[in-house]
């Protein structure tokens, strides 16, 4: 049979059939929708995702208490675990790579100022932010390099904190209140959106220290931890030795063992009750 015959014979079966025809081009326009808008969902997924773990680093480990797999509830949740302290950020910085620490209090609070007030999110971290968490400061200074147990009472306010308070006004050097206490501002930060449902432009700053001290919140939530760069290093695996942290009952990384032990961290696995927020771009 020629090209030709075989051309005349699929038109005459598409005109003498026009309604299977047409169903028949239908379900293949529809499935190849599909695939496109799947593909393309998924892939739109898969962007959001990485921009959300990635906008603070690709180096970046966050450590919680009592946490001994990457699956089910925090031990912390559930059981006596000890929480983690000031003193253990402090120790954890001396740990080999490690080059900030961060210590996080996590809290909902009224700050006020005058007549106005509003209830936002107040983080109570150290003067290591702007590196550990890579945010700007727009206007002023972040918080001071203080002793973390003993620092000062100053606040450092989120974009949209700063515009629904003061307005158009400057407020560096103003006194805010939040909860009882009285805090003065240093200084403003960039806008940078949402992480993980916390909008860090609607949150105010304040010394982990005065956070314990003042809010009377919950204990240090999590340390965050920002590695160095090592060149000789696959990115896919992180070997730390560890020391035992420097306080009369301290432990490791979430496990109850008090020996000084080895941690081993791996982007898709998490060792020793270490949780980890470490993702590396591939090269």
């Amino acid at each position: 049979m020629l090209i030709r015959d075989a051309a005349k014979f699929a038109l005459q079966g598409l005109v003498g059939q026009p309604m299977r025809s047409g169903l028949t081009a239908l379900g293949i326009a529809v499935g190849i929708a599909a695939v496109v808008l799947l593909t393309s969902l998924g892939e739109g997924v898969h962007r959001f995702v990485l921009a959300e773990f990635t906008q603070f680093g690709t180096n970046l480990i966050g450590i919680t208490p009592g946490k001994t797999s990457t699956t089910g509830f925090s031990g912390a949740v559930i059981s006596n675990v000890r929480p983690l302290s000031l003193d253990d950020a402090i120790a954890l910085k001396r740990l080999p790579r490690v080059v900030a620490s961060l210590p996080v209090v996590q809290s909902t609070e009224a700050v006020d100022y005058g007549a106005r007030s509003r209830r936002t999110f107040v983080f109570g971290v150290g003067s290591a932010v702007p590196q550990v968490w890579q945010m700007r400061v727009a206007q002023g200074r972040f918080l001071p390099e203080d002793d973390p147990r003993v620092a000062r009472a100053f606040a450092v306010l989120g974009s949209k904190v700063r515009t629904e308070l003061f307005g158009s006004d400057n407020p560096l050097g103003r006194r805010i209140r939040i909860g009882s206490e009285h805090y003065r501002v240093l200084g403003v930060m960039e806008s940078k959106g949402q992480m993980l449902g916390f909008d860090l432009d609607d949150a105010v700053f304040i010394p982990a220290a005065r956070a314990l001290a003042d809010i009377r919140t919950a204990p240090v939530s999590q340390v965050d931890v920002v590695l160095g760069r090592n060149p000789g290093h696959d990115g896919r695996q992180i070997a730390a030795p560890h020391r035992p942290l420097a306080r009369p009952g301290a432990i490791g990384f979430g496990s109850q063992s008090r020996r000084p032990r080895q941690c081993l961290v791996s982007s898709g696995d998490s060792s020793a009750g270490l949780y980890s927020s470490f993702a590396e771009r591939a090269s």
